[in-house]
């Protein structure tokens, strides 16, 4: 009954230390987020400032296994201001590398000036063999701070 049980983060460099070029190993951006050198309990942070309508990503690489699972929650250590999208989004692939659907929340309006881990979990449709997330940036974006993004299986 219910699925396997996989405590622990699944995204690899989840520290954002090690580097290709611009961006962290395993991660790709629109080269607008500002990866610090602030740490915080061992985790750099990386921020981010529109003042104007514009767009930035953060996308993990890598897929993530997750056949036997029923499902994955992703999530940040966020805080921000005057925010007007922040998205958290997951692709659901088959074992042909065919996407089955793709998801996403916006959850600006739970973002605070002080840091707070912000999760969604979302069901893993039938016939998943991986996933792949990412969080996207739209619109205004005063100002954001992030670290530690996860993924856990269930």
């Amino acid at each position: 009954m219910g699925g396997i049980s996989m405590k622990g983060n699944r995204i690899k460099n989840s520290h954002w230390h090690d580097y290709e070029g611009n961006d962290p190993c395993f991660f790709k951006t629109n080269q607008k987020l500002h990866f610090d050198k602030t740490e915080i309990d061992g985790y750099r942070v990386a921020s981010l400032s529109f003042s104007k309508d514009d767009y930035e990503r953060l996308v993990y690489q890598d897929p993530i296994g997750c056949k036997g699972f029923n499902q994955v929650t992703i999530g940040l250590v966020i805080r921000g201001n005057d925010i007007d999208e922040i998205n958290y989004k997951i692709g659901f692939y088959d074992e042909n590398n065919s996407c089955l659907d793709v998801r996403f929340q916006n959850i600006a309006s739970e973002i605070k000036p002080t840091f707070k881990r912000i999760c969604v979990t979302y069901p893993i449709p039938s016939h998943t063999h991986s996933v792949k997330v990412g969080w996207e940036f739209k619109g205004i974006v005063t100002g954001v701070t992030i670290f530690h993004p996860s993924v856990d299986l269930y």
